[in-house]
């Protein structure tokens, strides 16, 4: 708590250090952008102005023009959705007839459809509807803005980074430095540039605050977005989950791709066409509500902050690994740094921070893949390589005993499970507040839909790797750690073991320890009486010949790591596969600066969402002549408040990181994405419907939460956990739906407003 309250004194300080970021014309009227921007007065005089960002030559469109457009719009939108339906779902039906099929190096078939070729081609879905749409807005006059690339904005940070990063990397070559201090030293480059960025970028109103001026170029916007959503549960998680799941976990790669899809063909250029400032606003203007923009924000808030504390919980497991401190002191210097920065800058200096994120997750993510493939097969091509270490990997299982292989499908999970997962998650994608709001913050329409090309690229760089990692990985504990005797493990093991993600369940590891102080999976074992102990001698120290039961077997006993005896957290397997595999210290730190930045850099936009949310869409909602300094002193403060209560619940360990952020994706499936998707493509969807959806979505979700805690093992028809979010999306749709034809549809001004979002 020390160290949270030197972090408020700070933000106080330079409150007073920067007064001019509070000082401007609190009646000065929001600069429209050019060229046209007519405003909508809302028939309902408790609603605020609406601003539709469109060029003269759209806005005076005739209705057939109209008509021609959004009808070609339309076919074009169905022929790519039943593509991407395609891509997404058949693969993981016929899966066990296509994992029959080797392909390339050594890739089952249906292995290689849903790790490399599903992203692949959401990746070319998305470019061809971008290229397609570009021509067309053009054609019908569409506004198009030619933006220079903020190179000024970007090149202090980038030469902090590369600086820096050589630095680092050469004292570690020429000293062999300990991995904990090329830690700190990683942790002091990003302290600086989040301080260059946070000071170079000051926000002086509420445009460049919460929308970063709408001036950013797509290439940027493509960058931050891409760091904005690679969170933790990417870096540092995923891998992890395909180590455990292998075939099954394959439903997060596709889930996590396939949504950038649902982006940028339903949601992405309409919302940009809307001026404003957030995602809840635009519920609220859609549907004419000040009641559904309230129901929105509220949901917007626990998306953010159940992922928000998914990203804390990163934060402080890298700081403790890596920098051997206290938890919450290591999340106090990972916040700090991210409060500093949005405190001064807002979006403004969280985009810029953001871009220099993208480069280090994609640098950092690659490398040791690069350095294990090069390792186990003499080619530093992970992405294709990975395919080798299947038979081997399938080799090491059979000595072990392991009956299926991990590759194979749907070991673990059901068919439904993978693909109402993936559902969830593709949905959760496109209706995620802090990913969407960043459309805001391009010049135009095109620009928004360029982003999300550029995004997914730099995302799928990184998720065309995951499975080799994991692969890799597995093949290097497998051959290397099971099977080796207890006593002789490296130095690593006990030192992941401490962290609490990694235990070693032979009972060997037991003798000498007092009873008092046995692990969890011992103290379970003797209380359901599985394991049995006989204190012969009283000393409370257990023996091994003081242990029996039917948990006491030969290859229990044996000292030698059997692979069931080896319980791994998937957060732990991306960042110890350098010190398991001996690679050097640089590469560690590496690791430690590419998972902190993919925490730091979603905390970033997640806490401006939150900010926004409360300031913008609850305060202003019930204070409309509210100034914009106090917009902004509400702000901040919230701010900061959010990160302390994320990092005081993190200290739950509430699950693992990517089973956080996949319930945070299940909640903007079951809510947010069918209110924003039904409001642009069916006009008859009306307030009513959309605050009936929103509850009904948000009251399924919670009931399936809470069955998931009491009871992990409950399912319906094999779905369980955050997949269960597809009963909450089926509750969401068919409340709208139904309220919607049973009550009056939208006033006309709402049909205008559906009108414009469709226009080029």
């Amino acid at each position: 708590m020390f160290w949270l309250a030197m972090i408020a004194i700070a933000l106080m300080l330079l409150t007073l250090l920067f007064p001019q970021i509070e000082r401007r014309d609190d009646d000065r009227q929001r600069a429209l952008m050019p060229p046209h921007a007519p405003r909508r007065r809302s028939e309902r005089h408790h609603l605020p102005a609406v601003t539709i960002i469109e060029t003269q030559q759209t806005a005076s469109l005739s209705p057939s023009e109209q008509s021609t457009y959004w009808s070609s719009n339309v076919r074009l939108v169905s022929v790519l959705l039943l593509v991407w339906a395609a891509g997404a779902f058949l693969p993981a039906l016929f899966a066990p007839a296509l994992s029959q099929i080797r392909i390339l190096t050594g890739f089952p078939l249906g292995y290689f459809l849903g790790a490399q070729g599903a992203p692949l081609l959401f990746l070319a879905l998305t470019a061809l509807y971008t290229m397609v749409m570009t021509r067309r807005d053009r054609r019908f006059g569409g506004r198009v803005v030619g933006t220079m690339p903020a190179v000024t904005d970007a090149l202090l940070p980038a030469a902090l980074v590369i600086g820096g990063g050589a630095l680092i990397v050469i004292a570690d070559v020429v000293f062999s430095l300990p991995v904990t201090l090329i830690g700190w030293g990683a942790i002091a480059l990003t302290v600086a540039i989040y301080a260059a960025i946070g000071i170079r970028s000051r926000a002086s109103d509420l445009d460049e605050y919460y929308v970063a001026g709408r001036r950013i170029p797509a290439f940027f916007n493509g960058l931050a977005i891409s760091a904005d959503w690679m969170s933790a549960a990417t870096f540092i998680s995923l891998a992890g989950t395909l180590w455990m799941l292998g075939y099954d976990g394959l439903a997060y790669i596709i889930g996590w791709t396939g949504g950038y899809v649902l982006l940028v063909l339903l949601l992405a250029p309409y919302l940009r066409k809307f001026g404003q400032y957030t995602i809840p606003e635009f519920i609220g203007a859609r549907y004419a509500s000040t009641a559904a923009r309230l129901v929105a924000s509220v949901v917007t808030v626990i998306v953010s902050f159940t992922y928000l504390t998914a990203q804390v919980s990163g934060i402080g497991l890298i700081m403790g690994r890596f920098l051997g401190v206290n938890y919450l002191f290591g999340v106090a210097i990972g916040l700090g740094a991210v409060l500093f920065c949005s405190y001064l800058g807002g979006m403004k200096a969280v985009t810029w921070t953001q871009v220099v994120q993208a480069v280090i997750i994609v640098v950092t993510y690659l490398t040791p893949a690069a350095l294990l493939s090069l390792k186990d097969t003499g080619i530093a091509l992970p992405q294709v390589m990975y395919g080798a270490a299947f038979d081997v990997i399938a080799d090491l299982e059979a000595i072990q005993g392991i009956a299926r292989s991990y590759v194979e499908p749907f070991n673990d999970w059901s068919v439904w499970q993978y693909l109402a997962l993936a559902t969830c998650l593709m949905c959760g994608t496109a209706g995620l507040p802090h990913i969407l709001v960043r459309f805001y913050t391009t010049p135009s329409v095109i620009h928004a839909r360029r982003s999300v090309s550029w995004a997914i690229l730099f995302i799928v760089l990184v998720y065309l790797t995951i499975p080799a990692y994991a692969a890799f990985s597995r093949w290097e504990i497998l051959a290397h750690v099971v099977g080796q005797p207890v006593r002789s493990l490296p130095q690593w093991a006990v030192n992941w073991g401490n962290a609490g993600l990694l235990s070693i369940t032979d009972l060997t590891t037991l003798e000498g320890r007092r009873v008092a102080e046995l692990p969890a999976w011992a103290a379970s074992m003797l209380e359901s009486g599985a394991l049995e102990f006989v204190d012969r001698n009283g000393d409370g120290i257990i023996q091994l010949d003081e242990l029996s039961g039917r948990a006491v077997t030969p290859a229990s006993a044996d000292g030698i790591l059997q692979y069931h005896e080896l319980k791994i957290s998937p957060d732990l397997v991306v960042l110890s596969t350098p010190e398991i595999v001996g690679l050097p210290g640089a590469v560690a730190a590496l690791v430690i600066a590419g998972g902190l930045a993919a925490a730091l850099s979603t905390a970033d936009g997640l806490l401006i969402v939150i900010t926004s949310s409360v300031a913008l869409d609850v305060y202003q909602s019930l204070n409309r002549h509210a100034a914009a300094r106090t917009l902004l002193a509400i702000g901040r403060a919230t701010l900061f408040l959010a990160a302390l209560l994320a990092a005081l619940t993190a200290t739950r360990q509430l699950g693992i990181i990517v089973e956080l952020v996949a319930w945070a994706f299940s909640i903007a499936a079951a809510t947010l994405f069918p209110i924003l998707a039904l409001g642009i493509f069916w006009r008859r969807a009306n307030r009513q419907g959309a605050i009936a959806g929103m509850l009904a979505g948000m009251l399924v979700i919670a009931g399936a939460i809470v069955i998931s805690w009491v009871s992990p093992a409950t399912n319906i028809f094999g779905i369980s956990g955050p997949a269960t979010g597809i009963f909450g999306m089926i509750a969401c749709l068919v409340a709208i739906v139904l309220v919607s034809w049973l009550t009056p549809p939208p006033p006309s001004s709402t049909q205008a407003l559906v009108d414009a979002l469709r226009r080029p």
